[in-house]
């Protein structure tokens, strides 16, 4: 008699084992036909499985034929399956997990972002130079930007021409002369420019600091740059300095006539910064007016005199920035020409190891000076401290000496204690127009 083998009662084919991307995109595995829908346990396929085994070998029937192939995965699979493997590369793991996870480490992220910021703005003061510091008995904190133009500085207004100069003529409480002597000023579209007396007296000697000090004694001068870019801070130098250190005033600084008048009235005499071009131009750029050696003649003397115009009162110029114009004798001497018909100083900064611009200048017949030492290169009190007491050695050495510094608050603390010594050691604190052509230049 033959058995018959219920349908549902044959083994289920065994399914293809899948690969690692199936398994973890190709969801859940179906469950098998056979199993119970309420629950069956596996032993129950299981005895399925040994009854239909021994039907057909009873019958015979052990050539069944194979199971249906599995459907293969459509191209909307593959493409789901893409984007999921997209979406896991670019979903950051700590976004993956419940809700409260995801929200601290969220959290987290925030704040170690706001850290990095302010880190980064701190490291940022520190790079640029931005420094903070008392001067004694002050109660006044200021900073001061490192060869820092204020936004206005590009859009500085040019001086307004005059009608006529001032006819009143007298001297400061402080001894200086009153600015502008109608004698010496000269009127042009740009305003007044300083030029030679008709009674041969020259700006450069007639807007000087009186100094009756013995020849015999040596003679120290500091020259403070970049002076008025922060008017509080060149406000409380010209107080508490002593007057005969010089201020040099950047030309582009706001408000600039009154702050060269209050440098004048607390006795401070007064030179202007004449923007030329550095070596790493336009990386490093003094301004819009900057005397460039690759502009003709006439532009330069165009820009110079827009200088010329800034402002009165003062007794040259010192340059600001230039390395690369003070050592080029051909555009040296264009400069030194102009500045000879005018009267006026010249103090080489020696922002170049081999500037010229001192040599020149006298070779030209004008008046001239050029720094010693720059004492704070490196703006800490050590080195300050240090860079003066040379300056004490050349200036008992050679008679004369000049230094160069910008106004940190640190400088000026540490120049404010070493005048109040100088005295003592024998030493004329002068201002640099008192050292005029008594230096050799090399």
């Amino acid at each position: 008699m033959a058995l018959h083998v219920d349908p549902d009662d044959r083994p289920a084919a065994a399914e293809p084992k899948q690969g690692l991307l199936k398994r973890l995109f190709g969801g859940r595995r179906k469950k098998p036909a056979a199993q119970d829908m309420n629950g069956g346990s596996d032993h129950v396929l299981d005895e399925h499985h040994s009854d239909a085994d021994l039907i057909q070998s009873i019958n015979g029937e052990d050539d069944l034929p194979p199971p249906m192939p599995p459907r293969k995965r459509g191209f909307k699979h593959k493409i789901t399956t893409f984007f999921r493997i997209i979406g896991l590369i670019l979903w950051p793991p700590f976004l993956r997990g419940d809700l409260r996870t995801v929200n601290r480490r969220l959290l987290m992220a925030a704040w170690t972002i706001v850290l990095l910021v302010l880190a980064g703005a701190g490291g940022w003061l520190v790079t640029t130079g931005e420094k903070l510091a008392f001067l004694p008995g002050s109660e006044v904190v200021i900073g001061v930007g490192r060869l820092a133009l204020p936004p206005e500085a590009r859009l500085a207004p040019e001086q307004k021409a005059a009608a006529a100069p001032p006819q009143a003529v007298g001297r400061l409480p402080s001894g200086l002369l009153i600015a502008p002597d109608p004698l010496l000023a000269e009127t042009t579209p740009r305003g007044l420019i300083p030029k030679i007396g008709s009674d041969g007296r020259q700006p450069w000697n007639a807007y000087a600091r009186p100094f009756d000090e013995p020849a015999t004694r040596p003679r120290l001068a500091i020259v403070l740059h970049e002076m008025g870019l922060n008017a509080s801070l060149t406000q409380l130098a010209a107080e508490r300095l002593p007057p005969a250190i010089t201020f040099a005033f950047n030309p582009y600084a706001p408000d600039l006539a009154r702050q060269v008048e209050m440098a004048r009235t607390l006795g401070h005499e007064v030179l202007l910064g004449l923007p030329m071009e550095p070596f790493d131009y336009p990386a490093s750029d003094p301004g819009p007016y900057t005397l460039l050696t690759s502009l003709s003649e006439q532009e330069n003397a165009r820009r110079f005199e827009w200088v010329l115009s800034r402002v009165s009162g003062y007794i040259g110029f010192s340059n600001l920035m230039g390395g690369k114009y003070t050592s080029s004798p051909e555009h040296m001497r264009a400069i030194a020409g102009k500045l000879k018909e005018r009267g006026l100083m010249f103090v080489d900064a020696r922002t170049a190891p081999r500037s010229v611009a001192a040599r020149v200048v006298r070779e030209g017949g004008g008046v001239y000076a050029f720094v010693n030492r720059q004492i704070d290169a490196q703006p800490t009190g050590q080195t300050i401290d240090a860079r003066l007491e040379e300056l004490e050695r050349t200036a008992r050495g050679n008679g004369v000496a000049i230094g160069s510094a910008l106004p940190y608050p640190v400088t000026l603390d540490r120049l404010l204690a070493w005048t109040r010594g100088l005295e003592a050691k024998g030493i004329a604190l002068a201002p640099v127009s008192a050292i005029a052509n008594r230096q050799t230049p090399e």
